[in-house]
């Protein structure tokens, strides 16, 4: 029964404090239940909660979120995203990306294909697993938007992209594509092009 900015504090508080995987999840969970003018006035919580996040549960959570603010407004959101694609923390720079298109068929707006393949370049040789990961849904996603300008990232930069990035990244493509794909992979790490 309390106001719905009582309950906002009380939420951002259980996000912040809670030890507890599944009650931090409510949190998420209660902000999309309510309207979106009322959770895109409350954004900037929202975006702190990403400071919490250790997972990539949570992450792709939050990612649920972001897309739809950064769609709603890009101007405002699109700087939050150049920062956190710039951090040295593993879960930001993983957000920067998949948090762009999260599910690109379900977006009306996407940033353009040159921001997104930017943002997918400066975390290619990134060591961390669930960077990788988040390099390769990216590029899978943005496939799905702009199919021509991603197959031409993905064939100029199939000896380099790492192995979990390169099989989130190609397991949407046709058989035909993704064996051509393979073959120049294969090719060149032969030709030591890339090195793992």
């Amino acid at each position: 029964d309390l106001p719905a900015k009582e309950q906002w504090k009380i939420w951002d508080y259980i996000w912040k404090k809670s030890d507890t995987f599944e009650v931090m999840l409510l949190a998420s969970y209660w902000a999309a239940s309510r309207p979106f003018a009322e959770a895109f006035a409350h954004h900037k919580i929202m975006l702190a909660w990403l400071a919490r996040v250790d997972n990539w549960a949570h992450s792709d959570e939050l990612s649920s979120h972001y897309v739809k603010f950064l769609e709603h407004a890009p101007e405002k959101l699109l700087p939050v995203f150049r920062k956190w694609n710039r951090s040295a923390k593993p879960w930001f720079k993983r957000q920067s990306m998949v948090g762009l298109l999260y599910y690109a068929r379900s977006r009306k707006r996407t940033p353009p294909a040159k921001l997104i393949l930017d943002f997918v370049e400066r975390h290619m040789n990134d060591d961390h697993y669930y960077v990788q990961k988040g390099v390769g849904w990216t590029l899978r996603e943005c496939g799905n938007v702009y199919p021509g300008p991603t197959l031409q990232y993905l064939r100029k930069n199939a000896g380099r992209i790492p192995p979990a990035a390169w099989t989130a990244a190609t397991e949407k493509l046709s058989p035909a594509v993704k064996k051509s794909l393979t073959a120049l992979r294969v090719q060149f790490r032969s030709m030591n092009v890339a090195e793992y």
